[in-house]
């Protein structure tokens, strides 16, 4: 993935109503993170403006990780301002020290260069 939205993006553009879509195991409970090329070192969130999306982001990854096939992995509904949030404030309460936010078409292009 390349260009996630900025800071000031996601705080201009979304309001508390805003859903967004992240992936998540079912047993622990816990979100997947996904390293991210400009944020070396760091376990951040991924979030999704739909569901679709995020789908087809987890059918890559599942692809490529073995790890992960045995896993209970879904497409889950979230408000992405109270979860960003919740994330800014304790990044030490999840398995996650950061988040980033992924428009359609960074998700079109991340997908289209997978399959080439």
């Amino acid at each position: 993935m390349t260009d996630p939205l900025s800071l000031e993006t996601i705080i201009e553009e979304f309001n508390d109503n805003t859903e967004a879509w992240v992936l998540q195991d079912t047993k622990s409970k816990k979100y997947v993170t996904i390293p991210h090329p400009k944020y070396p070192g760091r376990n951040p969130i991924h979030f999704f403006l739909s569901k679709n999306d995020a789908e087809l982001v987890l059918a890559e990854i599942l692809d490529v990780n073995r790890a992960l096939k045995n896993r209970d992995i879904f497409a889950v509904s979230v408000m992405l301002l109270n979860a960003a949030r919740s994330i800014a404030v304790d990044k030490t309460a999840g398995n996650a020290d950061g988040f980033v936010v992924h428009p359609p078409n960074e998700v079109f292009e991340f997908v289209r260069q997978q399959n080439q």
